[in-house]
């Protein structure tokens, strides 16, 4: 294979990787600022909560706070960086009535569905959708970085 050849095959492969993290930087850019209103929602008990591993679509395994609620078929969770959920774990219990926002996952590899996006108990916030939104919206940061990088990367070995 030509070195002519070798930079193109590197120049095509850069270009599509910067596209797909430009694809994630455009998701994280429309996670930012959620309408509850478009959102599924449901007013229901939980029947059951705590802390979980989240097993993900690709194989990845995290620990997750989650609830089960009476008449909802999956169960909802948050993840956090930090693995701290005792404020979580604190402020709801068996048998409270919340109002969950969130997202559908039809994914069944998954086991517990980490779209929640907001939970709301006595008419109080306990889940603000903001940090739904701070953990999303980090791909916006995270696709434009890398996507710049990657053609950074492909110009400076066009060059050579």
């Amino acid at each position: 294979m030509t070195k002519k050849s070798k930079r193109l095959i590197n120049s095509i492969t850069a270009g599509l990787f910067s596209i797909l993290f430009f694809f994630l930087a455009y998701i994280g850019y429309e996670k930012r600022n959620i309408d509850l209103s478009k959102q599924d929602q449901l007013e229901d008990i939980i029947i059951d909560k705590g802390i979980d591993t989240h097993y993900g679509s690709k194989g990845q395994k995290s620990d997750v706070f989650f609830i089960s609620l009476k008449n909802l078929d999956e169960d909802l969770g948050v993840y956090r960086m930090s693995k701290d959920y005792n404020d979580l774990l604190q402020k709801i219990n068996i048998g409270d009535k919340v109002k969950v926002y969130y997202q559908a996952n039809s994914n069944e590899d998954e086991n517990i569905n980490i779209d929640l996006i907001q939970l709301e108990k006595d008419g109080k916030i306990i889940i603000n959708k903001s940090e739904y939104e701070q953990k999303e919206g980090s791909l916006l940061y995270i696709g434009l970085i890398a996507g710049f990088f990657i053609l950074y990367l492909s110009y400076r070995n066009y060059k050579s």
